[in-house]
């Protein structure tokens, strides 16, 4: 029997089971300067960091594929359902990886299959990821007391940096207790094969956590005008209950602090665009979201276009350039930690600026803005003190933290107030497929695009590839908050986090 109250243990187990997909994802990244000596052969070092940011990129591209496929089953199945079943598919690529042969490194090589493994099991990784971060976003905007919304989600996401810290210490901890060549040939893949334990560990906190009573209530209505339509056709009236709604407890209220009541619907005001929402009941939810949501959709995606290439740009691209600037990793690593950190302040702050009120589509505009705005100096200060090795500048500790302070209040502004874009048996399908496209896409792709754009500008202009990439997705983000205000006002007034 699920609990009827989530005590402060549960919630724990909730939030911060997020961090333990994270880290078997991104351990790829934190691991960049070996692999790319392990996977890939050494004859044209531009040609090798561009296949192995297209490989990186691979996990990513897929994962809207993945959001439609743990989507579905968490609108039809289950939220909690498919968490479990996500975290298990994401464990076992991830422990393949670390078993697989290298290029020309070590005992055990493969030649040109190495790479192609390596991509296929990334592929794999990226449709489990799909499934793993958006779903666990939903559980925790529809589980948790109206009033303590905004944190919760944030404490989600902040799990999320948690996990990327962990992944980054790990690496740090192996590159100095190991020799180069003994991290080349065994050291890499220890990281990998503990996600047969980060799995085990997954799986134990997600088990026997209840299901969102906005999810049951609104898949019982539908289930109940399914029999009272058959009533009026004349059919036959004992429709049994579909699995997907009849192996749920009822009983899992979430709101601990009496606050439910303040809770409200997400239609109450309409936009000059709000017509385009449709009313179809489609049992597919990928028909029903397209039918119903696909201008909401593409808003959603536009919406969160910054943030997404401005977290990956800093996070993954930025650390990898300073260490092929000449940066020791053990530097670059430092200052990942550290931003992380920052990041996750900024998450916390934009959660609890929410639970008091501030308006969320103003707060991501603002945010763009001002990144757009720092953003050439923050990425031409990292390049120049990287290039002159100066670790000790104020600029290389300072600049990328800085930048993800901002990016994590960004990060909060686009994701629980998008939830509430779909209704609640599309929900999961639709925030999930648009978070990936944004983040899964083009986050994904923005290493790749960014190596790309390097290699055209002069040498005097090469620190600011990134800046001009995120000018581009920032214009973008702009008009996703004017289509957000015109498609759905409500996701604009105070106490986001209210809307059921």
């Amino acid at each position: 029997m699920a609990p009827t109250k989530l005590t402060p243990v549960d919630w724990t187990r909730v939030v911060g089971v997020a961090g333990v997909g994270t880290f078997d994802f991104y351990i790829y990244a934190q691991l960049t300067s070996t692999l790319k000596k392990v996977f890939f052969p050494k004859s044209d070092p531009t040609a090798k960091t561009l296949l192995w940011w297209a490989v990186y990129a691979v996990g990513f591209v897929v994962r809207p594929l993945g959001a439609l496929i743990f989507g579905h089953i968490g609108d039809t199945w289950g939220r909690n359902t498919t968490l479990r079943i996500a975290i298990m598919c994401m464990a076992i690529p991830t422990v393949v990886i670390g078993c697989l042969p290298t290029y020309d490194v070590g005992p055990y090589t493969a030649g040109l299959a190495a790479p192609i493994l390596l991509t296929i099991m990334r592929l794999l990784q990226g449709l489990a990821m799909g499934g793993e971060f958006g779903p666990a976003i939903i559980y925790i905007s529809e589980l948790a007391p109206v009033s303590w919304r905004g944190r919760l989600v944030a404490c989600l996401q902040m799990a999320a940096m948690i996990g990327i810290i962990l992944a980054t210490l790990l690496v740090m901890l192996l590159e100095n207790t190991t020799t180069s060549y003994e991290m080349q040939v065994w050291g890499w893949r220890i990281p990998f094969c503990l996600a047969f334990l980060t799995a085990i560990l997954g799986y134990w906190l997600r088990a026997g956590l209840p299901e969102p009573k906005t999810f049951l209530a609104a898949a019982r209505a539908e289930k109940e005008a399914e029999a009272k339509a058959a009533m009026v056709d004349g059919e036959a009236t004992g429709v049994a209950p579909t699995k997907s709604v009849s192996s749920f407890t009822d009983d899992t209220s979430s709101d601990s602090d009496g606050a439910s009541e303040e809770a409200f619907n997400a239609d109450e005001e309409e936009g000059a665009l709000t017509r385009f929402h449709g009313r179809h009941s489609n049992k597919i939810p990928i028909i029903r979201l397209l039918l119903n949501n696909w201008m909401g959709l593409g808003a959603h995606i536009l919406y969160m276009a910054w943030v997404s290439a401005a977290f990956y740009a800093t996070a993954t691209w930025l650390p990898a350039q300073l260490r092929d600037a000449g940066l020791k990793p053990i530097i670059s690593q430092g200052i990942v930690i550290i931003s992380m950190l920052t990041n996750a302040t900024g998450l916390f702050a934009c959660g609890t600026a929410f639970d008091k009120g501030w308006r969320a589509i103003y707060i991501n505009l603002a945010v763009s803005v001002i990144g757009l705005s720092i953003g050439f100096g923050v990425f031409r200060g990292m390049w120049d003190q990287a290039a002159a090795l100066d670790v000790n500048s104020v600029a290389v500790w300072f600049l990328m933290p800085l930048f993800q302070g901002l990016i994590g209040i960004a990060v909060a502004s686009v994701v629980l107030p998008a939830t509430r874009i779909y209704a609640p048996l599309e929900r999961t399908t639709g925030f999930s497929f648009g978070y990936n496209c944004g983040y899964g896409v083009i986050g994904g792709l923005t290493p790749f695009a960014v190596s790309g754009i390097i290699d055209s500008l002069g040498a005097d202009k090469k620190a600011y590839a990134p800046a001009f990439w995120l000018l581009a997705l920032g214009g973008a983000s702009v008009l996703g908050c004017w289509l957000m205000r015109l498609y759905m006002p409500r996701l604009n007034s105070p106490f986001v986090g209210r809307i059921e």
